[in-house]
């Protein structure tokens, strides 16, 4: 008598051996010299600190909070540096990815080297307007200079992240982490804008030029650090094998980070978050079908009637805390281009290309776009100059020209390429590494999108946040020290 074999034993070798790999990954982990297992916990714990604790310091966009921001970074270099002489057995293959990101410094750094013969000293009503100019390739050297120091303290938050999150429980302690700080941080912006009397916090006065919720100063920041967060905790929800009190309380962390981010009333952030939520469903249809004859490989949940559930829930919740603002925001896209954020936008866009144009193979230089801006464009606001393009796209193009532009696509690419290879070897991961590989790759799609619209990577704190879901995604790997199948 034939019997039917049962789901997911019809490679057992497969699952010893990758059993085997995992075993010995854990050996060599456990092998590492004691300072430099304590070294590692230290860099992990600076690592999420820092990405909350930026976030409420207004995302790190004042002077103040972005030189902790950086002094931070310089003594998590010391820490890695440190850790890397006592523990030679860093994998450097795993830094592949941030070298994009060390490029791109190395061309800030080449934008602020002055070339040619030093200016001739003559009387000044003898100086001409080219001898005004720099002899650098930034047209403006300090705030290249400031934005490479920025950029090189992103880098080695990368390299932190990239190194830290090799561990699997690491992994699942920074979703937690994030779920729970993006759960919190939702309810604070809800009653912020609630109670709202000009200032943030309640304490901080503020420019009658900017709109500020939760801890940013302008609501589609808000809007984007929410789009790093919510994948994560619904790729859970979609992906992951937990119980129903588990998934209770990620829907509620879920739903919670969607009805503020509804709240911020950022259009591109919406729309961002949407994208981000077609992807999973996508994801959760295609394989559930791949999968359907393998149950210990299938989605854990119905991704179509959880969606709609949560979205329900997240609907009545925000017409319920604030059903005039919302219908006044969204009834101005009835205006169409008229609209007063369709034109100025579309003003800012024609003159940054216009920029482009005039400096197109290095561009003007990192963090240069203030200082030229006018020679170009006029701002939105009356005594306040344009800090940003509006659109992340085309400041890349603005400040580093088409040299920046291959840069950023080598990042791209970059991703892509691990991506690739990790879904050929999807049903290899755990359920829970299955949902942070995925939701992170959502998290990414989602930010990329609103980057069309805004400048959420010119923030510091939710560039961040960008790079620690890039490394959170791209180190699940069945190999990896921590990984262990039940």
């Amino acid at each position: 008598m034939i019997t039917k074999a049962a789901p997911g034993c019809c490679a057992p070798k497969k699952n010893h051996k990758m059993e085997r790999t995992v075993i010995a990954a854990e050996k060599k982990a456990a092998a590492q010299p004691r300072a430099a297992r304590w070294l590692g916990k230290i860099i992990f714990a600076d690592l999420l600190a820092t990405a909350v604790l930026s976030v409420l310091a207004f995302g790190a966009v004042e002077p103040w909070s972005l030189a902790i921001f950086e002094l931070n970074a310089l003594l998590l270099a010391v820490l890695l540096a440190i850790k890397f002489v006592i523990d030679l057995r860093f994998d450097l293959k795993r830094l592949q990815i941030a070298l994009p990101v060390f490029a791109l410094l190395l061309l800030g750094v080449a934008q602020i080297i002055s070339s040619g013969s030093p200016a001739p000293i003559i009387a000044p009503e003898d100086v001409g307007i080219n001898d005004l100019t720099t002899r650098a390739l930034s047209f403006d050297p300090q705030a290249t200079r400031e934005a490479a120091v920025k950029l090189l303290a992103l880098a080695v938050y990368f390299v932190a992240a990239l190194h830290s999150l090799r561990d699997s429980s690491r992994r699942r302690s920074t979703i937690l982490t994030l779920a729970i700080f993006g759960f919190a941080v939702s309810i604070f912006a809800i009653a912020q804008r609630l109670t709202y009397n000009g200032k943030m916090y309640w304490v901080r006065p503020v420019s009658a030029y900017i709109a500020p919720y939760g801890p940013y100063g302008n609501y589609n920041h808000f809007a984007g650090m929410v789009e790093l967060i919510l994948p994560l905790p619904l790729a859970y929800l979609l992906f992951a094998r937990i119980g129903a009190e588990q998934r209770a309380l990620w829907a509620f962390s879920v739903v919670m980070m969607a009805v503020a981010a509804i709240f911020s009333l950022s259009r591109g952030g919406i729309l961002a978050l949407a994208a981000e939520v077609a992807a999973l469903l996508l994801v959760n249809s295609f394989l559930r079908k791949r999968w359907e004859k393998a149950e210990n490989f299938s989605p854990r949940a119905n991704g179509k009637i959880l969606i709609a559930s949560a979205a329900i829930v997240v609907i009545v919740m925000s017409l319920w805390i604030g059903y005039e603002p919302l219908v006044k925001r969204f009834g101005s896209i009835k205006e169409g281009a008229s609209e007063y954020s369709v034109v100025t936008r579309a003003e800012y866009w024609r003159a940054s290309w216009r920029m482009f144009l005039d400096h197109p193979v290095f561009g003007v230089g990192l963090g240069a776009f203030p200082a030229i801006y006018p020679s170009y464009g006029r701002s939105s606001a009356k005594y306040e100059r344009l800090e940003q393009a509006h659109n992340d796209y085309l400041q890349l193009l603005t400040d580093a020209g088409l040299a920046g532009a291959m840069i950023g696509l080598w990042f791209l690419v970059e991703i892509v390429r691990v991506a690739r290879a990790q879904w050929r070897k999807l049903e290899t991961f755990r359920s829970r590494d299955r949902a942070a590989l995925i939701g992170g790759y959502a998290a990414v799609f989602g930010l990329l999108v609103h980057s069309f619209t805004d400048f959420n990577l010119q923030i510091a704190a939710n560039a961040l946040l960008f790079l620690l879901v890039v490394a959170l995604a791209i180190s699940v790997d069945p190999a990896a020290v921590g990984e262990k199948r039940s």
